[in-house]
């Protein structure tokens, strides 16, 4: 197993950085194209939420993101001290695509459509953590 932790300062570049590590991760550990694009739009998704609606930017903190890569899987901690708040969706069985009206809501949708196990949970102290889970 590989085990790699980010500090993610809230500000697009540094996302986009941490994305393309990430990439690169995949691919070296021999992940197809397409489970590496699934694996980035859900993690996308999960760290800009992250970043800039789970009070990294107002608070100016960081946001870690903890990787492990296995055999079998990869595996994604997402952790900030953002305000937890349980929300329809977070479960797959109520992750359904908003209409297409609808202001928000995809991105509940999307992680649960890239990701083979999801699990958001308060953090003890404050704070949301996000378990994400992609199989080979």
């Amino acid at each position: 197993m590989l085990a790699i932790d980010f500090r993610i300062g809230p500000v697009e570049e540094a996302v986009r950085l941490v994305r393309g590590q990430i990439r690169t991760l995949l691919v070296d550990h021999g992940f197809g194209e397409a489970k590496v694009e699934a694996v980035l739009l859900g993690l996308d998704e999960v760290v800009m939420n992250a970043c800039f609606h789970g009070g990294a930017a107002a608070t100016q903190q960081a946001v870690e993101l903890k990787v492990a890569i296995h055999d079998d899987r990869v595996a994604f901690e997402v952790l900030d001290r953002g305000t937890f708040r349980r929300r329809a969706g977070h479960e797959r069985e109520a992750a359904a695509l908003p209409d297409d009206d609808a202001e928000s809501g995809r991105g509940l949708f999307l992680i649960h459509a890239t990701m083979d196990e999801v699990r958001f949970d308060a953090r003890e102290g404050g704070g949301t953590r996000v378990w994400l889970v992609k199989r080979r």
